[in-house]
């Protein structure tokens, strides 16, 4: 994870190594750290690796049970990124 890291910190625009990141937080349960990840591949690629950002979120935020505080707040800020 420090490496992805480490890559990311050198080219914010490293869109491979953030969905890599985001994937390490979700097998680490650290969802937040994940959907912010995500959200900012979307931000910045919509069409990146064939719209993984927001195919992966929707299989975390699917994963949290599709609901509660977290989803809702990330549900928010997805639907903003995409307009």
């Amino acid at each position: 994870a420090e490496t992805l890291v480490q890559r990311i910190a050198a080219d914010p625009g490293d869109l491979d190594a953030r969905l890599k990141l985001a994937q390490r937080h979700v097998a680490e349960n650290q969802y937040e750290p994940a959907l912010e990840q995500l959200l900012e591949i979307i931000r910045r690629d919509r069409k990146f690796n064939d719209d993984a950002g927001r195919k992966t979120m929707l299989s975390v935020l699917n994963l949290l049970g599709g609901q509660g505080e977290l989803v809702s707040k990330y549900r928010r800020l997805m639907a903003s990124a995409l307009n």
